[in-house]
């Protein structure tokens, strides 16, 4: 249901502001979706995250805006929001933010002091309800940005930016080259079992045909034989 608010939001938005968010959205690294939804590189809460989305959602909706593409750029609004959103996948994005900023610092000359934190144990319930003491080996790579004034500069912040991209991309790359290989790997799989499959056919077909011709065999056999087989001709002697 549609509240007030949100109506005076949608009214607030122009068709032009619209159409310019809907190019932005389209226009962003796709795997990044910080820069989709517009949040800065960091753990975000979940509150930051659906404020965000409903408040751009709005503005690109495909009922509200009037974009060829306004779908289309909702649907990669949603996504960045299901990403954010998903735990697992916002752990590997943390990871990844924090290795664009090592990388740069050094890249810029940077001596790059980094902050391990470990999980504390947590209790967890197994399949039969016993509770248990679970302990994370899982860690995460800090950079304190407060001992390095560049990561808040505007420069600093592109090549953080640029810096995530490569390495998401890079990422996304090894993991349709290792697709592709499994798949690949399947299909000679599958190949050889329907060309093994195919020569299994054919030694059936034939051993049908020579069960099917084994009558004809033995008959013409049992004819040769009433006939007392093939005579000899016996070479006449000449005189001499």
């Amino acid at each position: 249901m549609t509240t007030i608010a949100e109506e005076d939001l949608d009214k607030y938005f122009s068709q032009t502001e619209k159409h310019i968010e809907i190019e932005r959205v389209l226009s962003c690294f796709k795997l990044d979706p910080f820069s989709i939804l517009e949040l800065p590189y960091g753990k975000p809460d979940p509150k930051s995250i659906k404020m965000a989305y409903r408040k751009k959602s709005l503005m690109i909706h495909p009922d509200k805006a009037q974009h060829e593409r306004a779908q289309d750029a909702f649907d990669i609004l949603k996504k960045a929001e299901s990403e954010l959103s998903d735990e697992s996948r916002l752990k590997l994005l943390l990871t990844v933010i924090e290795e664009a900023r090592v990388e740069v610092l050094r890249e810029n000359g940077h001596k790059v002091k980094t902050e391990v934190i470990v999980k504390p144990p947590t209790m967890t319930t197994d399949e039969e309800g016993n509770m248990k003491l679970s302990a994370s080996l899982d860690s995460l790579l800090v950079v304190d940005e407060k001992e390095y004034p560049y990561l808040q500069t505007e420069k600093g912040k592109l090549q953080v930016k640029e810096k995530i991209k490569q390495i998401l991309f890079e990422m996304e790359l090894r993991k349709r080259r290792q697709l592709k290989k499994e798949m690949e790997a399947e299909g000679a799989e599958k190949r050889k079992a329907e060309e093994a499959a195919q020569d299994r056919k054919r030694k059936a077909e034939d051993q049908k045909k020579w069960e099917e011709s084994r009558d004809t065999r033995v008959n013409s056999w049992r004819d040769f034989q009433k006939k007392g087989g093939k005579k000899v001709k016996k070479l006449r002697k000449s005189g001499m």
